[in-house]
């Protein structure tokens, strides 16, 4: 675990666009040299993953994790191995236990009289750049992979009993996932850690530590999972931005 989990070091000359990046991610992370460890040890493991410790500017972090707990509205959603796409809560309880593949909530929208709050304008904000070049080079040089711009991006809310089992994200052209951990003072107790299972049976588990990111190659032949929100959690809700970057057209 301990080879994923890269603190910075000192900054040196930078190799991303740090004037539109520095609004959003610490600058340590903007250092070509530490871009060039995170991309080493992407290379390295064996699923092709990195882990980066406290990752978006502090306060950046804070309005969008109060932005989600706090203003953000979720719907369940329930999931089959045998059906594309959610289906209805009784045709997911009336399945067989085996082929139930998720249940948890996304983002549906925004209460009204937050709409044009603080916090809900730095998500939308964020949101946006996510599918601008500048984000999409950073991640490039993260990961040493090509990509193409992307819009695919979603935010999820897991509470008790929740769970995403194994499943690939190979399709529709994809290359990286990338998931952004948002709930302060998770404990690992509460459940929800991601286990990336590789090609060879080797399990890493990521703890869903605030405000560190998770980035890794949907086309390495790896599955993953979230574990079950455990009762410990409470009312406690695992928070995070996720979503993915194609390959180039």
């Amino acid at each position: 675990m301990l080879d994923i989990l890269l603190s910075s070091h000192e900054i040196g000359e930078p190799m991303v666009d740090t004037a539109k990046l520095g609004k959003w991610i610490k600058p340590q992370h903007l250092d070509e040299e530490n871009l060039t460890r995170y991309r080493q040890a992407f290379d390295r493991h064996p699923a092709k993953l990195v882990v980066v410790q406290d990752f978006l500017l502090d306060d950046v972090a804070e309005r969008i994790s109060r932005f989600l707990a706090e203003e953000a509205l979720f719907e369940q959603e329930h999931g089959l191995y045998s059906i594309e796409g959610p289906v209805p809560e009784e045709q997911w309880s009336s399945a067989d236990d085996d082929d139930r593949l998720f249940r948890l909530s996304r983002l549906k929208g925004i209460s009204p009289e937050k709409m044009m709050s603080p916090n809900a304008m730095t998500y939308l904000r964020l949101r946006q750049s996510l599918q601008q070049a500048e984000f999409r080079e950073f991640f490039e040089a993260l990961t040493g992979l090509e990509l193409g711009s992307s819009d695919d991006f979603g935010v999820h809310s897991m509470s008790v009993g929740d769970f995403l089992r194994a499943h690939s994200d190979d399709l529709q052209n994809r290359s990286i996932a990338l998931v952004m951990y948002l709930s302060p003072y998770w404990q690992p107790s509460y459940g929800g850690a991601l286990h990336m299972l590789d090609k060879t049976g080797e399990d890493s588990t990521i703890e869903a530590t605030f405000n560190s990111i998770v980035v890794f190659d949907v086309q390495a032949e790896n599955e993953h999972l979230v574990a079950p929100i455990e009762a410990a959690a409470g009312d406690a809700r695992r928070l995070t931005i996720g979503g993915w970057y194609p390959t180039p057209a």
